[in-house]
């Protein structure tokens, strides 16, 4: 492969540049800039109001996230071209968004304290997640009040400690009798087995706090979004003790909170500019499973489908042995392929009353035969839409350096570069330098992304550009430009929820709610 790039580079004798995509805001204005284009024009979907909010920590946690909402709401000044100064999010979404939250929570510091002191790491993280869930159930049991995004304020050792390399002792759970109770076999004590069933979820429930908060929170139907919040991000302060944010880091986390928010309560903060009408983006996801779980060597399967205003869903489809014997990748069988994809098109056609002109799924891998039969199996009743298979592979390991002697080398290949192999694949560079913000969105030397059209046909440029474009819709961070297209950028992420705790399948949810 790298023969044949370097004979292309030989006849070409030059890169090609994709202009820098624009998003779109309100009044129809357009920008490069996400932060450009919210602090002149407003976000995409406009709102008003205010955001009821409900808190769960402790009291000192819940005083300090007032101040932090009283620091967002007010401009951050910058002294760094890169890093655009933050308004306040009133100033910027239109919103208010009071210090004081609709709705407390408050928890006991010793109780948290109690829950993290557990030796085991899976009971720790199981026994913290059901002490923050359970305040939030019954508050949502109890009152009639409405909350439109729930923050679960946690202290900085919920990291160190409740995540999967976290310390664990020696685990409390006796392994051959949870065999026996997970095989249907029951004793004689009912009491017994209610408490194997909870060492059950405990045991192949995924150790990471977050992911098991979201998970079991979609699982108990909590229809408001949850945002996790540490108390050094309430703080303004990095992870590590003593790390004191100066202003530029500020106004990026305020950027990237606000957006996120924004986003999470419902609203488009931008939206991609002269997009192709009725095209449709797939990206599909894989997670093994634990190796605790009953259902060895097996990997759950799910769909994060983005449509052309940029919003997206995630369709969790079938769990089986979808890994290959190398345990690097992943495929599908016919069925599962099949069902998997007509979730995402029958969604797209009750939204939109009509079938998808261009559907195109974004993978890691190319695609097996029994696995693209699947998907154009799901499309026969849309017989008129294009149906295109991509794989897009990260870290490829083929750079390009620029001339040592050109003194502007130091800023190294600009975003957007592409080089076109051949009529099915290329090279795309989504890292680089960026004329606007004069900085670079990497801290390496930019390692492009490796496209190839692996199914259907289309044009390569065409595809790199839409590629390019989905860097652009991440809206859990308020950036230029991301490395990785939005349809693959969360699957790790989403895989983790889909399989942080066992057995358990949930209808399609919008994106927001893994994020």
């Amino acid at each position: 492969m790298y023969i044949k790039v370097w004979v292309t580079i030989m006849k070409n004798n030059q890169l090609s540049y994709i202009e820098e995509p624009k998003l779109k805001f309100a009044f129809e204005q357009a920008t490069e800039d996400s932060r450009d284009g919210l602090t002149l024009f407003g976000p995409y979907e406009h709102s008003k109001g205010m955001i009821r909010v409900g808190v769960v920590g402790t009291e000192e946690h819940i005083e300090l996230y007032s101040r932090f909402v009283t620091q967002m709401n007010k401009p951050i000044y910058t002294k760094s071209f890169g890093r655009p100064f933050y308004p306040g999010f009133k100033s910027v979404f239109g919103i208010e968004w009071p210090e004081e939250p609709t709705k407390k929570l408050i928890l006991k510091q010793e109780d948290i304290d109690e829950k993290l002191a557990i030796m085991n790491l899976r009971e720790r993280t199981y026994q913290l997640v059901t002490l923050y869930l359970d305040a939030i159930i019954k508050c949502i049991q109890d009152e009639e009040s409405a909350i439109d995004i729930w923050y679960v304020l946690v202290p900085n050792s919920v990291l160190s400690l409740c995540r999967p390399k976290s310390y664990s002792g020696k685990a409390s759970f006796d392994k051959k009798r949870i065999e026996v109770f997970s095989m249907g076999q029951i004793s004689l004590f009912p009491e017994e087995d209610e408490k194997l069933e909870e060492y059950v979820q405990m045991y192949e429930s995924d150790s990471d706090f977050h992911d098991q908060l979201k998970a079991r929170a979609l699982y108990n139907k909590v229809s408001s979004p949850i945002q996790v919040m540490l108390e050094s991000t309430l703080k303004f302060e990095g992870k590590r003790p003593g790390e004191e944010f100066n202003d530029d880091m500020k106004s990026h986390l305020a950027w990237t909170h606000s957006s996120s928010l924004y986003y999470k309560l419902g609203n488009l903060p931008w939206k991609l500019d002269a997009v192709r009408d009725g095209v449709c983006y797939v990206g599909l996801v894989f997670k093994r499973l634990q190796e605790t779980s009953r259902q060895k060597g097996y990997a759950c399967s799910a769909a994060q489908m983005f449509l052309d205003s940029g919003d997206g869903v995630v369709f969790r489809g079938n769990v089986g042995p979808w890994m290959s014997k190398n345990e690097k990748t992943f495929h599908l069988d016919r069925e599962s392929a099949r069902l998997l994809l007509s979730m995402a098109i029958d969604s797209y056609k009750d939204k939109h009353g009509v079938f998808p002109k261009e559907l195109f799924i974004h993978g890691r891998t190319a695609f097996s035969d029994d696995e693209w039969n699947g998907f154009s199996d799901a499309i026969q009743q849309s017989p008129d839409t294009n149906l295109v298979g991509i794989t897009i592979k990260e870290n490829d390991g083929f750079k390009i350096l620029k001339n040592v002697e050109d003194p502007k080398a130091q800023y190294g290949v600009l975003r957007g570069l592409s080089l076109v192999v051949d009529e099915k694949s290329g090279y795309l560079w989504t890292k680089g330098f960026i004329p606007k913000t004069e900085t670079a969105n990497h801290m390496e030397v930019a390692v492009p992304l490796y496209v190839e059209i692996n199914r259907g046909t289309s044009s390569i440029e065409t595809v790199m550009k839409d590629i390019l474009a989905l860097t652009k819709l991440n809206y859990n961070a308020c950036i230029y430009g991301d490395g990785i297209p939005v349809t693959l950028r969360f699957s790790d992420k989403i895989g983790d929820i889909l399989t942080a705790i066992p057995d358990i399948n949930w209808a399609a949810k919008p994106f927001k709610f893994y994020i």
